[in-house]
């Protein structure tokens, strides 16, 4: 999208914190905007949705308020929430790794909520720009890699981007970087009528991969994983979600609702039914209702020692 801010919100003394959050899976860090809430008379649990775009040299975020129905098919839709008094806007992690235009440049991994990085926020009409000042400890914003951050690119984020900039669909596998196929989720959040949050889903979804919590290492059925469509279907232990993968995305700062991994766990086994019909392949019937369907990443299937349950983590 391309904007042209005309106005500033806040006073020349009050900055926006960029802080790392745990309210929700989808978001590491979120930008405190209590201000501009109050300036658009949004409030806790109104929908987002967010894009880039350029204020001079600088990468600026944007965002505004979506309706509930166009959360799925906004590329970046997002839950304003409460926290510690303050309302809080969850960025997308894609948009703060991307290197500069297409994002902040900003290694998660590195980020220093102890030295915020700090955002000017302006409008122009519905549309809320956020444009990075200055750290916290008053070194200035730079478009380019944070120190100690290598030069490589966040190739998912930037390619995302890139589509969207040439309005093209965007794929949500490719915008959430998780093996799920974008009509696959959006059946069963349809499906579920509003009940789950899409971007606490997403979340769990990402983090599942992007944590590579599940590989074909840890399939323990007695046939071998499915290699199928560049992803691979594992059969795990049935209680995998709640006796392991859960408290593994907990460990990992991921903030977890038992309803949300459940419905996680129904999109990955409703996706590998769909690949395995699509392999065509009657090895695995009579089996994958005695496990739990996970989908990830393909790896190299081509040599798999059959393992009894009870010998896998």
């Amino acid at each position: 999208m391309s904007t042209r801010p005309t106005g500033t919100i806040l006073d020349d003394d009050r900055l926006l914190e960029l802080r790392e959050t745990d309210e929700t899976a989808a978001s590491q860090l979120a930008v405190e905007v209590t201000p501009v809430a109050e300036y658009m008379g949004a409030s806790s649990g109104d929908q987002i949705g967010w894009d880039v775009d350029q204020h001079g040299d600088q990468p600026m975020l944007v965002f505004s308020g979506i309706e509930d129905a166009a959360t799925t098919s906004a590329p970046y839709p997002r839950e304003l929430r409460e926290e510690n008094g303050e309302i809080v806007a969850p960025v997308p992690d894609p948009l703060v790794r991307a290197e500069p235009p297409m994002g902040l440049g900003i290694a998660l991994e590195v980020y220093d909520a102890g030295r915020p990085l700090l955002f000017d926020a302006i409008t122009a009409g519905e549309t809320i720009g956020l444009v990075p000042i200055r750290f916290d400890d008053g070194e200035a914003y730079r478009a380019e890699p944070l120190p100690d951050v290598g030069d490589d690119s966040d190739p998912v984020a930037e390619e995302v981007i890139e589509r969207e900039g040439r309005g093209d669909p965007t794929p949500r596998p490719e915008t959430m970087d998780a093996p799920i196929d974008s009509d696959v989720l959006e059946s069963a959040l349809a499906e579920a009528g509003g009940d789950v949050s899409e971007a606490d889903v997403i979340g769990i979804l990402e983090a599942v991969e992007t944590h590579d919590l599940v590989g074909t290492g840890d399939h323990v059925a007695g046939v071998p994983p499915l290699s199928v469509d560049e992803r691979a279907v594992c059969l795990l232990p049935e209680d995998v979600w709640t006796e392991r993968l859960g408290p593994e995305l907990e460990a990992k700062a991921v903030d977890v609702d038992t309803d949300v991994l459940s419905f996680a766990r129904d999109i990955h086994d409703r996706q590998a039914r769909i690949l395995i019909d699509a392999a065509e392949t009657t090895e695995y019937q009579g089996v994958v209702d005695e496990y739990a369907l996970v989908v990830t990443d393909a790896r190299d299937t081509t040599e798999w020692d059959v393992a009894e349950p009870e010998t896998n983590r």
